[in-house]
């Protein structure tokens, strides 16, 4: 997969750390391993991680991504970092309603996480 993804039972969040371009290959291993995941988890909330990626690969990219959180009903997602053209984007996503979600925008993984426990 070359990104990490996992689940925090102290905080009871999942979390997806992109460590390189974000393409549209890596959707079907994100999917198999939130499968895997999710399980009985109480609240279906993310940190993303994007101080490393470098780019979203495209549209289909974003549209797939925006599916894959319907999907596994994720209520809210807590952006950690990244380059501002990548924050534009998903704030854009976020305010035309692309993306489906409560979302917003932290420097560190404590800020979000504290957003996001706040939003229970």
């Amino acid at each position: 997969m070359g990104h990490n993804l996992w689940y925090d039972e102290d905080t009871k969040v999942i979390h997806l750390q992109f460590t390189r371009d974000y393409l549209t290959t890596d959707i079907p291993d994100i999917r198999s391993k939130m499968n895997e995941l999710i399980g009985d988890i109480p609240h279906r909330q993310m940190c993303i991680h994007i101080s490393k990626t470098a780019k979203v690969e495209n549209r289909e990219t974003r549209e797939q991504s925006n599916q894959l959180l319907k999907e596994f009903e994720i209520s809210h997602v807590a952006f950690i970092g990244g380059s501002a053209a990548n924050r534009m984007i998903a704030k854009v996503m976020l305010k035309t309603g692309a993306l489906k979600i409560q979302g917003d925008f932290f420097k560190t993984v404590d800020e979000g996480v504290n957003w996001l426990i706040s939003k229970r």
